[in-house]
């Protein structure tokens, strides 16, 4: 199984907050614009300290998401379906409220999925029943 499948099924999972570790993650996070291509789904990504950006529309960067609680704020209210890849947030995971707003976002009405990128995550006890935890460590290409 490709990397592009295995990435399509982990969306497809129950899950709305997922874990990607790897070493290379922006490696990782090419794979998932790859999917974008190909997806009716709006895909958003998010590096530390910088706001929130559709993929696709790199250029737009949506206002007042430059904080780890300022994006997920974003995204619980948000009213569509949507993957949102944050990018090294493990240290926002430390934070109640964020750790308040994930679990509002994956036992929420509206949908949406939540990438967490890094290469080590630390999940919070409390979070762990909502959380699908993914390793990978990419072949390099060659």
């Amino acid at each position: 199984m490709d990397y592009l499948h295995q990435l399509e099924k982990i969306l497809e999972s129950k899950y709305r907050i997922i874990t990607i570790e790897s070493y290379d993650t922006d490696r990782v996070l090419d794979l998932f614009i790859q999917v974008s291509r190909f997806s009716n789904k709006a895909f958003y990504q998010a590096p530390p300290d910088e706001g929130m950006r559709r993929i696709g529309a790199d250029h737009i960067v949506i206002p007042r998401t430059q904080s780890g609680t300022e994006k997920l704020k974003y995204i619980a209210n948000a009213k569509h379906y949507g993957v949102y890849i944050l990018r090294d947030f493990d240290e926002e995971l430390e934070k109640k409220p964020n750790i308040a707003l994930l679990k509002e976002i994956a036992t929420g009405s509206t949908p949406k999925v939540v990438i967490l990128l890094s290469e080590y995550l630390n999940i919070p006890r409390e979070l762990k029943p909502y959380v699908l935890r993914s390793k990978h460590q990419l072949k390099k290409a060659g």
